[in-house]
């Protein structure tokens, strides 16, 4: 996974700038042309220490966390090692 450069942007906002769009595009988030469209947003949320999550939004959805994929595969690892530890794994119901 590369690293990206944290850049200050204004008085109270910091930003990370992608240097290559190829996930953007790929993710339908880059218009025909290659650009954002306008009024593109992206909601971040700090799910801890140095640890963040960035949601874009499609057609006005933003997608919770059970949606996303990597943090399904996180659940399922945490799920699996709690099971096969001799761990009890906790019940839905």
């Amino acid at each position: 996974m590369p690293h990206r450069q944290l850049r200050k942007i204004g008085t109270d906002s910091v930003g990370i700038v992608l240097e290559r769009s190829d996930f953007l595009e790929r993710d339908g988030i880059l218009d025909d042309e290659g650009d954002l469209p306008e009024n593109t947003t992206a909601f971040t949320e700090r799910l801890g220490e140095r640890t963040y999550l960035v949601r874009v939004p499609e057609d006005g959805h933003v997608p919770e966390l059970h949606e996303c994929a990597p943090i399904r595969r996180v659940a399922g690892q945490l799920y699996l090692e709690n099971t096969t530890s001799g761990g009890e794994a906790p019940r839905a119901d």
